[in-house]
């Protein structure tokens, strides 16, 4: 008994030496200059609280309720040994907190943390000393005991916010649903994107607690950015930060929220690219989107005033997944709903014998969007067995108006996109038909003022869209397209250029050099492209200011492999279609959604290659995706192995590729591989990911490698 009453004095004594100390410290704040080592001893602050805080709520607890223990003098030992020991850990956690406050700035979330804080350590000491010396009186220390309870419930509070982000603790019970304005009313930002980084950004990124120096609470804060540059860049996904962040592989230390925290689900993520990648606008009603527009498609259902039912069945989940690829996409309209929205992209892989595989879902598919796909008229027939479809879109396809006669058993089509097709009579024949059609969009069809008026009166309830009035506005013409297989092609690529207005004069270029009306070469024929072309065209009609340009790169490849396989997948963000995508002819765009990327960061790219007959290969290329925003680099290191006689492994060619330059920009490159090697019948290719550069912001992590091609000659 006698030492821990020596211990009690100690203890005693050093808690009023902390309470000076800490006094000192208080007075003399905006004048200390503390070494760096006692910055070390702030930062271990969360560390130290812990302890205190269970020492507290014990005796909270004790004084509270003397039933737990046996006796009076009991309850007065205890509670005041606990009390006399989270005194003294308060303070060392107190006199951290202090240090660390000199660090971090005086926020006011900081500043309210630190004095519930140091009320907590004030007020368990003033309990001490009543339990001390007034034991008698169990009322004033029962209310004592209950304002100290609160105060460290509140400090704990205020210190999860700093840490966590606001509403940490009850943020599992928060909806996270959108506020309730109808589909009319909706804007975007203010009721799409705002309420995702409102539950799972701006706990960190806000006035009070700006990681990173940046704010995501309003939208000047938002185009400004932080220490690293701006968070969104108005339809820049390259160089929007914060679609850079939350993309990244959780494991990865720049992922946005951090590991620990709520994530973004996958529907938040493709709602805030899609929001930034169709122009980032802060003030935009939904409604103005086109229909086509991925944030449209992904944001209206939030909207909907009265969920529309249907009385088909749904689609077999595994089904839909099947038919998933990278040239279409199959989603619900939303949880719940049994019906699908079909899109594809990409057409130079398009079919149209692909159709026919969406007869599994043919009852489900409600929307069905084929823009620029080469849909023909006698390809329309397809269509036909979609009987509960709603919209349909054909912008700048090859119809002309016979295959329109098979839309006539669509009772349920409410919307029509033909916009870009030369339709002819037979069209407007069968679409005076379309008794039911909500929205009718013709504009650049060709379509003469009396044909247009002459559809208006047979379709009185229908929303025509012409795009066009001659009120003496000169109007630019549309870029033309290009038809063509393959970029990367082995013998020689085809490449035909269109424009849906027939009197306009093609001119393109193939050295890379802008085209023009005087100098260019005038398109009459398919062009024949056998070497490395860089291909720039545009279109001019008198009347009319000359379209912007199209183009596309194309790119040799003479020698491709009979068979190839990969060791090691890439990353299941950017898969491709998996091997295939190195040696399918198709070029990748600067778009992370782009499916012909193939992805590696923990895995190196390890391809084995093998050729039918014996191949002189004299060079090598890569086709890669350079941007550093991305953490996107060429290989650190890249080795070519050959297979000998006796079907070993040899190595032919090694090389280290020199660090980027940080004003390198940023882009899709083609690296180089010279080497020479004759009769080769198997050969393998390495590429190992680089090390970001010393003035990376990520300096020293492992880039990614992304790559769409293995050009081979």
């Amino acid at each position: 008994m006698m030492h821990f009453q020596k211990v009690r004095l100690v203890l005693e004594q050093l808690l009023f030496s902390a309470h000076v100390f800490v006094l000192v410290i208080l007075l003399a704040e905006s004048r200390l200059v503390l070494p760096d080592w006692l910055y070390v001893v702030g930062r271990m602050h969360p560390l130290l609280l812990h302890f205190p805080i269970v020492l507290l709520l014990l005796a909270v607890l004790l004084l509270l309720f003397p039933q737990i223990v046996r006796t009076r003098e009991d309850q007065l030992h205890y509670s005041q040994s606990l009390l006399l020991l989270g005194c003294c850990f308060s303070a060392i956690t107190v006199v951290a907190g202090l240090f660390l406050s000199l660090e971090s700035g005086s926020a006011e979330v900081h500043q309210s943390h630190k004095w519930t804080g140091l009320a907590v350590f004030w007020l368990s000491s003033l309990l001490y000393i009543v339990l001390n010396r007034f034991k008698k009186q169990p009322h004033a220390q029962k209310i004592l005991a209950s304002i100290m309870g609160v105060l460290v419930v509140i400090t704990g509070h205020l210190g999860s916010t700093i840490t966590h982000g606001d509403n940490f603790i009850t943020a599992p019970l928060n909806k996270e649903d959108v506020q309730l304005v109808s589909l009319e009313e909706a804007e975007v930002f203010a009721h799409v994107i705002q309420p995702i980084l409102q539950n799972k950004c701006v706990g960190c990124h806000k006035a009070s607690k700006q990681k990173g120096d940046l704010r995501l609470d309003f939208e000047q804060h938002i185009l400004t950015g932080g220490e690293s540059g701006p968070a969104v860049v108005p339809g820049d996904l390259e160089n929007s930060l914060l679609v850079h962040h939350i993309l990244l592989p959780l494991e990865d230390d720049g992922h946005m929220p951090p590991k620990g925290k709520p994530q973004l689900t996958e529907e938040e993520k493709e709602l805030i690219t899609s929001w930034v990648a169709s122009g980032g606008d802060f003030g935009k009603k939904l409604l103005t989107y086109s229909p086509e527009a991925p944030i449209f498609q992904l944001a209206s259902q939030k909207f909907e005033n009265l969920p529309k039912t249907y009385t088909f069945d749904a689609a077999d989940p595994e089904k839909i997944a099947l038919l998933n690829n990278f040239y279409r996409k199959v989603v619900s309209l939303g949880a719940g709903s049994p019906a699908v929205s079909v899109s594809y992209f990409s057409p130079q892989n398009f079919n149209a014998a692909s159709i026919k595989e969406l007869s599994a879902i043919k009852t489900q598919v409600v929307s069905l969007n084929l823009n620029n796909m080469p849909i023909r008229d006698t390809d329309m027939e397809l269509l036909s067995d979609f009987v509960h479809l709603e919209n349909l879109y054909l912008n700048f396809a090859e119809i002309q108006g016979e295959g329109i006669k098979h839309l006539l058993p669509l009772g349920n089509l409410l919307v029509l996109s033909l916009s870009g097709n030369t339709l002819d009579e037979t069209a407007l024949v069968s679409l005076a038909e379309l008794k039911g059609l909500e929205k009718l969009f013709i504009w650049n069809c060709g379509l003469s003022e009396e044909q247009i008026s002459k559809l208006k009166k047979s379709l009185p309830q229908t929303y025509i869209e012409t795009g066009f009035a001659d009120d003496g506005t000169i109007y630019q013409l549309n870029p033309p397209t290009l038809e063509f297989e393959n970029s990367f092609f082995h013998g020689k690529e085809v490449v035909e250029i269109l424009h849906p207005i027939k009197s306009t004069s093609i001119y393109y270029t193939l050295d890379g050099s802008l085209p023009d009306s005087s100098l260019s070469i005038l398109y009459r024929e398919p062009l024949l492209i056998d070497s490395n072309s860089i291909l720039r065209t545009r279109a001019f009609a008198e009347g009319w200011i000359g379209s912007s340009e199209a183009g596309a790169e194309f790119i040799k490849a003479a020698v491709r492999p009979t068979n190839y396989s990969l060791q090691f997948p890439p990353s299941d963000r950017y898969k491709g279609d998996l091997v295939n995508s190195l040696f399918d002819g198709q070029k990748g765009r600067a778009d992370v959604w782009d499916l012909s990327w193939l992805g590696f960061n923990n895995t190196h790219l390890d391809v084995e290659m093998e050729f039918a007959n014996p191949q002189d290969i004299n060079s090598l290329e890569l086709s890669i995706w350079y941007n550093p925003n991305s953490w996107f680099f060429p290989p650190g290191e890249v080795e070519i192995w050959a297979a000998t006689d006796e079907n070993q492994w040899e190595l032919k060619h090694q090389s280290k590729l020199a660090l980027r330059k940080k004003s390198h920009p940023a882009g899709l490159e083609r690296i180089p591989l010279p080497f020479n090697i004759q009769g080769v019948e198997r050969l393998k290719l390495i590429a190992r990911p680089a090390l970001l550069p010393p003035w990376h912001t990520s300096a020293g992590q492992k880039a990614w490698i992304m790559i769409d091609e293995v050009v081979i000659n």
